[in-house]
């Protein structure tokens, strides 16, 4: 009976001591939890602040900041006349180059088919540039865009270009959802200007000077890249060399863009 007795105090003594282990090893593993996420606190709290100080102090979160202090700020140092000042989500002001500069800059680059110069691309814009809306067509791709809209699958209507280099519509014949897209563009109150080529000008924003853009280098299946200023809107077209798409694909994608404007 002594024996019995003594070997359940036994394995009740056994027993605590696994009880003790067990919660020992809870506690760490909680322990351990806990830290990382004190730390997550903590570090959110500390960016918090930073974030704080960062916005009293700076010039970028003033409301009177100009256009001096934020190029000082940014490092930025093209002419004051080019940057128009902008407002984040988060309050913070930026300086962009003002959308009619980069415009202007386009246009003229590809009337002149090469980079143009500050001092002459209000020059450009009003003697080349169009004076009504719908769709324009710069002269040297005339001839091959009809091509393409006259011999595309997704369309029925025949196309034709006037005499001022606007797109019109000479038949309907069956309106595809592409078709009618286009009917509306060309009759919309907006002015959109089309180009093929694969390279165009631009405002470097840091430096203000006008470089080119080989934006079909840097991605070979981006299908265009455009400038737009209020209610006109200049769209250079990939010229697909490596033919890695389809016109009707480059064509649908242009046409989505016009829409969206």
């Amino acid at each position: 009976m002594k024996n019995n007795r003594k070997n359940i105090i036994i394995i009740i003594c056994i027993i605590f001591v696994i009880i003790g282990i067990c919660a020992f090893f809870i506690f760490k593993k909680i322990k351990g939890v806990q830290t990382p996420i004190n730390n997550i606190n903590t570090n959110n709290n500390d960016y918090q602040k930073e974030y704080e100080e960062l916005k009293e102090n700076s010039i970028m979160y003033d409301e009177s900041s100009t256009i001096d202090e934020l190029k000082e700020e940014y490092k930025i140092t093209g002419d004051n006349e080019i940057y128009q000042v902008e407002t984040e989500s988060d309050g913070r002001k930026v300086l962009n180059v003002k959308p009619n500069v980069n415009y202007k800059v386009a246009f003229s680059g590809m009337i002149k088919n090469a980079k143009p110069e500050f001092g002459e691309i209000d020059k450009i814009l009003d003697k080349y540039g169009p004076d009504e809306t719908g769709i324009w067509i710069t002269e040297k791709d005339r001839e091959k865009i009809i091509e393409i809209l006259n011999n595309n699958e997704k369309l029925q209507s025949e196309y034709i270009i006037n005499d001022k280099g606007y797109l019109n519509i000479k038949q309907e014949n069956q309106q595809t959802d592409l078709d009618k897209k286009i009917q509306e563009i060309i009759n919309s109150d907006k002015q959109y200007v089309l180009c093929i080529s694969s390279i165009c000008y631009m405002v470097d924003p840091v430096t203000g000077e006008i470089v080119d853009n080989p934006y079909n280098e840097l991605e070979e299946y981006q299908t265009y890249e455009y400038f737009k200023d209020e209610d006109r809107i200049i769209i250079f077209i990939t010229e697909n060399k490596d033919l890695k798409m389809t016109n009707t694909e480059i064509l649908e994608s242009v046409v989505n863009l016009m829409e969206l404007q």
